[in-house]
């Protein structure tokens, strides 16, 4: 299997590092939010726990018309469309499921609907994953994602299916390699949102 994510361990936590093809679309954001996405444990498979710090940053964010205006009034230069599919997206690495939820659900765009697919995956509502997968229909990200992950996420249908199976066994392999996976999901849609 290809590496598909670089991680390393704090103690008992495992947190995740910006990929190479990552790294210069998020290291263009705020040194606070980057700083933050660094301190953020890897994300699990479920809702997982709070990264406090990014979740403070985000917690008074606003979207105004020349973007993102994070908490401590740094600004992300950013459309509105794409200021809230990338809330959407933080609020999933800070593991608050239902912030993320209410950006993914008013996002009538197929980067809306994965953000609000990789939702339900974590929160166990598999089926309503799928729906939103289906809605996603053919996306950039795919081919890469298959590529990163040297196949563990072939297809969004098949890897929901994975993750579900490797819910069951938090310590096996497996589980790990869809954590890792969905890390490279986490990745490769923030840089393609940022970039839209």
């Amino acid at each position: 299997m290809a590496k598909i994510c670089s991680i390393f361990a704090r103690g008992d936590a495992l947190m995740p590092q910006l990929d190479s093809f990552a790294h210069p679309e998020l290291a263009s954001l705020p040194p606070e939010l980057t700083a933050s996405i660094a301190a953020a444990e890897m994300p699990d498979l479920d809702e997982g726990v709070v990264a406090e710090r990014l979740a403070e940053l985000l917690r008074n964010a606003e979207i105004s018309e020349s973007g993102l205006l994070l908490a401590n009034r740094e600004s992300v230069d950013l459309s509105r469309s794409q200021a809230a599919l990338c809330l959407s997206g933080f609020w999933l690495l800070a593991g608050d499921l239902e912030r993320s939820h209410s950006f993914s659900q008013e996002l009538p765009c197929r980067d809306g609907s994965f953000w609000h697919g990789i939702m339900h995956r974590r929160e166990g509502d598999f089926g309503n994953a799928k729906y939103w997968f289906r809605k996603v229909g053919e996306h950039p990200v795919f081919q890469q994602l298959a590529e990163l992950t040297g196949g563990t996420y072939a297809d969004p249908f098949d890897f929901v299916d994975e993750c579900r199976r490797s819910a069951e066994k938090k310590s096996s392999d497996a589980y790990q390699s869809c954590m890792m996976a969905q890390w490279a999901e986490w990745q490769t849609l923030m840089v393609h949102c940022l970039a839209r």
